[in-house]
């Protein structure tokens, strides 16, 4: 027992270290401020304009973008990128390469902290989903609700942050961490998706900021904190970020 309560303690500590560590240097600090102030201008005076606006345009778009909003669904994303961890672990274990084993080991780290990146960015997007509880922009046409009703643990009745942007954004950028020469592809994914939560109606463009932002920040502090403490070898830079 006395040993379970050290290792809480410790790592504790460490990610109070950590934070500390980080407050004044990005993504934190003057970003995240200038991120919530962003936010909330978007909410005073845009969001509205811009579901509205959304609701306006022809139904061909919204086939169009109702395509491609499912490549935010974090399921065939984690999957892939498991399948790629196990397959990388097998080839290392099995290759009589000392070159070819650090490769695949370092791919398997790779792989595994975009997965992480995804996982912990999606279970604070739940919590601050949960503490705000700001309406979707489906309350506004229906009942004409804009708001916030806090700590509402109806999680498909919250909008901030945007769960698929987040998702998304948190998986493309943590790719373009490790593996950056398909920047553009990573761009344009992201992008289209995070724009498909506000052409159909089940986000303001603030839940959109506020995702992005969270993605990228989560993305950050793994790969820091977490990833590049655990990889000392490094792949070709053509290979590899680091």
């Amino acid at each position: 027992m006395n040993r379970v309560v050290a290792l809480i303690v410790q790592t504790l500590t460490g990610f109070w270290q950590a934070v500390r560590g980080d407050l004044w240097r990005l993504p934190l600090g003057w970003l995240l401020g200038l991120t919530a102030i962003t936010c909330i201008v978007l909410g005073l005076y845009v969001d509205r304009a811009a579901v509205l606006w959304a609701a306006s345009l022809d139904e061909k778009y919204r086939r169009f973008f109702e395509v491609v909003t499912e490549v935010g669904d974090a399921t065939g994303w984690l999957i892939a990128l498991l399948v790629a961890v196990v397959v990388s672990v097998v080839i290392a274990r099995r290759t009589v390469s000392a070159q070819t084993r650090q490769r695949m080991l370092l791919h398997a780290w790779n792989c595994w902290f975009v997965i992480l990146s995804c996982l912990v960015s999606g279970a604070i997007h739940h919590v601050l989903k949960v503490l705000i509880g700001r309406y979707r922009p489906r309350y506004f046409f229906a009942d004409d609700l804009y708001g916030f009703s806090p700590l509402n643990f109806d999680i498909a009745q919250n909008s901030f942050p945007s769960g698929h942007t987040q998702t998304v954004v948190s998986i493309c950028f943590a790719l373009y961490l490790v593996y950056p020469r398909p920047a553009a592809l990573y761009l344009t994914i992201a992008a289209l998706v995070a724009l498909s939560r506000v052409m159909l109606q089940a986000h303001y463009p603030s839940d959109v900021v506020g995702g992005l932002y969270l993605g990228i920040c989560t993305a950050i502090l793994l790969k820091r904190h977490y990833l590049d403490p655990r990889t000392t070898s490094l792949l070709n830079p053509s290979e590899s970020g680091r």
